[in-house]
């Protein structure tokens, strides 16, 4: 009528992280769950218990997080049990020091259970121990036996029991080492970044066609298999994940390749040579230039799936290096560059809009790898986060922090996917939230003021330098002679402004983590800014053409 527990560490409620016991299909499951379900160490008994009976449960653990340091005794004996669970992959470290008894995280707990007593004890007991907290005349039995009654295994259960209780030095010195040991693999381990996989059942579940859809009306059992009107399936490859892989990339399979290069030649072009780069079935459309599609794949297959080498067939070609721009009756006849007379010409991606930014004005950070950053954007998030100071507001869009229920608004605002689903194809409007975000945006703004505070220093009061190196900077060429009257009236009427209002300037200068010079003179530094800012907002530094 007892649970007697071993409690090493702590215990919590929670069924994420903790220790557990439970009762599943009449059968007792003892567990360390660090992820639930996942990431446990978990055993089950073979027997099961008897309904309307009192029985005495205990559960131990080594502590080594293994399968194999989990016990499990029913009536003071050491059951027989199987391994459900073992791939526990650090400490459980349970955030709480408490027990709850008959509940369970979202679960009804024990239900129409009930518990007489439990015992709590600090150390792992021993099996005489636990046999005699359930019965102690049959533990008692074996502790009166003389040395030379006692079997083998008996003299090694008592010696567990004696060293249990009493630890010899030498005994302790090797559990300290033990436990220093185990602690220095914990400590290394959750230092260690992990990511979640997935992998297959050892033991596929079973699938069945369902009448009508309902769950409980199963028709015949069916297996994982390929579309009859596709390639058959490998004979030597096994039915999951990387047999699937194996079949795609065969190089008699037709439609991998094809729908690769497809999302290649879109990335280029802005649009696919297959325009429903997402629905390569019957519902989509059909290629506008089969034999092209149809050539780069079986190029892409012979190099070995070589991506550099593709790219560099699509940029090379006469197709892709045509102006973007076309007569006026080619354009009004093809305003979709259907027929692939003009060169490409769209908006860049979220992330590529952004990059230009810092690119141009020397701010972007290009180093490779590392953990994700927050730039300014995620603090105005739906689940906000604190910008990252220093380099981290200056990484690449590819490594901004990024969750599927609050993306970065300032991603979202140019067509960025949302991630909470697969998109094979992204969206591409015009909105003056668009605007709005290029002009006011404190990354855009402080990378602006920076590239004006470049020119500056390097050109000084000499305009028309300034103006040539802001082009090249910004759209890569030079200015015609109406943009240099433009600009550089706009450059003299801002100067003659922040002249005027020099707090105005002052406060530009303070948009953004990188400190301004205070040593050069903030209206001309100011009046510089806003050039840059306008060339960074022209349609050629964020339209590829």
């Amino acid at each position: 009528r007892a649970v007697v527990l071993h409690r090493s560490k702590a215990w919590t409620d929670s069924a994420s992280r903790g220790y557990e016991l439970l009762i599943e299909n009449g059968r007792l499951q003892w567990s360390l769950v660090r992820f639930w379900p996942g990431d446990a160490a978990s055993i089950r008994s073979k027997t099961e218990l008897t309904p309307g009976k009192w029985t005495h449960v205990a559960i131990t653990s080594d502590g080594s997080g293994k399968a194999s340091g989990l016990e499990l005794f029913i009536d003071g004996q050491k059951t027989v049990v199987e391994t459900i669970k073992d791939n526990l992959s650090r400490d459980i470290n349970p955030s709480k020091e408490n027990i709850t008894l008959g509940a369970r995280m979202r679960d009804r707990g024990f239900k129409n259970g009930l518990v007489e007593d439990i015992r709590v004890f600090q150390r792992r007991l021993s099996t005489y121990e636990i046999s005699a907290t359930f019965d102690a005349r049959r533990a008692e039995s074996v502790w009166t036996k003389g040395p030379e009654q006692l079997s083998p295994s008996e003299k090694t259960e008592l010696l567990a029991a004696y060293l249990s209780a009493n630890p010899s030095k030498e005994h302790s010195e090797a559990l300290t080492a033990l436990k220093t040991a185990r602690d220095a693999v914990l400590q290394f381990l959750e230092k260690q970044r992990e990511i979640t996989v997935m992998q297959e059942l050892p033991k596929p579940k079973k699938a069945f066609v369902l009448f009508r859809g309902q769950y409980d009306q199963r028709r015949e059992e069916v297996e994982a298999d390929t579309p009859a009107a596709l390639p058959k399936f490998p004979t030597d490859a096994p039915h999951n994940r990387l047999g699937l892989a194996r079949w795609l990339t065969d190089p008699n399979h037709p439609l991998l390749a094809r729908v690769t290069v497809n999302r290649f030649w879109q990335s280029l072009f802005g649009r696919g040579l297959v325009r429903t780069s997402d629905d390569f079935g019957s519902q989509g459309t059909q290629p506008e230039y089969q034999e092209v599609l149809d050539a780069l794949a079986s190029e892409f297959i012979k190099s070995g799936w070589n991506i550099k080498t593709l790219l560099k067939e699509i940029v090379m070609s006469q197709t892709y290096r045509q102006d973007s721009l076309g007569a006026a009756e080619l354009v009004a006849d093809d305003p979709e560059n259907t027929t692939l007379s003009r060169g490409p010409r769209f908006r860049l991606p979220a992330e590529a809009v952004r990059d230009t930014f810092l690119s141009a004005s020397g701010l972007l950070s290009t180093k490779v790898g590392g953990p994700p950053v927050n730039p300014y954007e995620t603090s105005e998030a739906f689940r906000p986060a604190a910008a990252d100071k220093g380099e981290g507001s200056l990484r690449r869009s590819l490594y901004t922090r990024w969750r599927r229920t609050s993306p970065p608004p300032a991603m979202m605002a140019f067509d960025s996917a949302r991630r909470a689903v697969c998109s094979a194809k992204r969206e591409r409007t015009n909105t003056p939230l668009q605007a709005l975000v290029l002009l006011n945006g404190p990354q855009y703004v402080e990378a602006a003021r920076v590239l004006g505070e470049s020119l500056h220093k390097t050109f000084g009061n000499n305009l028309e330098g300034m103006i040539e190196e802001a082009f090249l900077s910004c759209l890569s060429r030079f200015p015609d002679s109406r943009e240099r009257e433009i600009v550089s009236a706009l450059y003299r009427e801002q100067l003659a402004h922040f002249n005027t209002h020099k707090d105005e300037a002052l406060k530009l200068l303070k948009v953004g983590q990188t400190p301004a010079d205070n040593t050069l003179p903030a209206p001309a530094v100011a009046a510089a800014t806003i050039l840059a800012q306008t060339l960074l907002n022209h349609d050629g530094s964020i339209v590829k053409q």
